[in-house]
């Protein structure tokens, strides 16, 4: 029984030596066991570390930033651009006619704004044939000196502005100096000018005098 087990025995040593357990080595052949441990996970990448750093140095720009900025742009141009005048707009000025021989015998300062008046007023300056006016886009001013004794005197509208709906005409008197020599005939000195009338609610007018100096 004894000898039969250890046959049985060496049998089995005998098989198992056919299978040798052997160590693995590296590829240089020194011998060395190699390890069949996973390897550990690697570092994170340093030039993605390096890219994430560089972006949070020079933060985007935020959308409560760039409104502030297009604010300041269009106050700077509005404050730039706005210069509003405080003697108002200056009107283009349209002579009909200037004279020194009317029918108009007393001083007047008139503003006419539509045909009829028109006509009442050319037939009374009595100086040849009315000039055709459009009144839904201008309005005529008058300005008389009234009769004068002599030669010499003048009148005439400068300057016409508007302010809002407020028209305001300068006029200009002139009279002969001492050492001018004139006429004896009686004149009677009258300007007439177009000037638009779009928004005229309101008018007035300013004087000046003015004596010629003669030689």
């Amino acid at each position: 029984m004894t000898q039969r087990l250890g046959v049985a025995l060496v049998l089995m040593l005998t098989g198992c030596g056919g299978s040798t357990l052997r160590v693995a080595q590296d590829d240089t052949g020194n011998g060395a066991p190699v390890s069949l441990a996973p390897a550990p996970d690697s570092e994170p990448d340093s030039a993605v570390s390096t890219g994430k750093d560089s972006a949070a140095v020079v933060p985007p720009l935020t959308p409560s930033q760039t409104v502030a900025s297009d604010t300041a742009r269009r106050d700077s141009s509005v404050a730039q651009g706005y210069a509003p005048s405080a003697q108002g707009a200056e009107l283009e000025v349209r002579r009909i006619g200037e004279w020194t021989n009317t029918g108009i015998s007393e001083s007047r300062r008139l503003v006419i704004r539509d045909a009829n008046a028109w006509a009442g007023f050319w037939a009374e300056l009595g100086v040849g044939e009315r000039p055709a006016v459009d009144f839904t886009k201008d309005l005529v001013l008058v300005v008389a000196a009234g009769q004068r004794s002599t030669g010499g005197y003048g009148i005439e509208i400068e300057r016409v502005t508007q302010t809002g709906g407020a028209l305001t005409v300068e006029v200009q008197e002139t009279s002969p100096g001492p050492n001018c020599v004139t006429t004896s005939a009686l004149t009677q000195p009258v300007d007439v000018v177009l000037v638009p009338g779009a928004g005229v609610q309101s008018w007035s007018f300013t004087e000046r005098k003015e004596v010629q100096g003669c030689r």
